[in-house]
């Protein structure tokens, strides 16, 4: 990496931490509430589905090996992708997952293992599991671990995706064999819904409230970096 996008990065993190810093908008405390314990179940349940489709990819495999709350922390800090705006998503209501290449160990798997965030099938994943979470428990947000060296991950509302895309036919048009190549169309739909959403974590950063904001930038800025 060179130092000029290094700086860019560091004055993007100086960014984040004012933003993470100040107080979560009044929207943003209202709206949120507990995960119920029937989702969490729920999800775990989605996991171990979605873990027996994509793990045995050949030469390939995918697990999804965590299905947690995100209630660890209080809220996820994120810049939008140009760059100009922060988003505050309460995680009180939401499911983590975390994705492995198969015969490793996450996060940070392996070098020779690990796949870069650009790859489909990981970002496919990710999205089929914010999917199903979303029709199949009462959720408000999905945050997804991607295989790859650098803790990177894919990050969702319900209201913002419900606003893009019909969860279950794109759910139903998505739950074919993980395999077979998608059709151009579906790439293109699982790109634009993804590469928007995946974010480069710049680590936890305290609130007012004394707990901790999820900090991330854009993977993919719309703006020259």
């Amino acid at each position: 990496m060179n130092v000029g996008r290094l700086l860019v990065i560091g004055a993007l993190g100086a960014i984040v931490t004012v933003c993470a810093a100040a107080a979560l908008p009044a929207h943003a405390a209202l709206t949120a509430s507990a995960l119920e314990p029937r989702s969490l179940a729920r999800a775990q349940t989605i996991r171990a589905q979605l873990d027996a489709r994509y793990r045995i990819l050949p030469g390939r495999g995918l697990a999804v090996t965590e299905a947690t709350s995100t209630g660890v922390v209080e809220s996820f800090t994120l810049l939008t992708p140009d760059l100009l705006e922060t988003r505050f998503l309460p995680a009180d209501n939401g499911i983590y997952y975390a994705i492995c290449p198969v015969r490793t160990t996450c996060p940070y798997p392996a070098r020779r293992l690990a796949r870069p965030a650009a790859e489909l099938a990981p970002r496919r994943l990710a999205l089929e599991l914010a999917l199903r979470t979303f029709l199949e428990t009462s959720a408000s947000v999905v945050a997804v671990s991607l295989p790859t060296q650098r803790f990177i991950a894919f990050v969702v509302e319900r209201e913002e995706l419900a606003r893009e895309v019909d969860f279950r036919a794109l759910t139903r048009a998505l739950s074919g064999n993980p395999a077979r190549t998608l059709s151009a169309s579906l790439q293109g739909i699982v790109d634009r819904l993804t590469r928007p959403r995946v974010f480069l974590s710049m680590g936890l950063e305290p609130t007012q409230s004394g707990r901790d904001s999820w900090a991330g930038i854009p993977r993919w800025p719309s703006v020259e970096t």
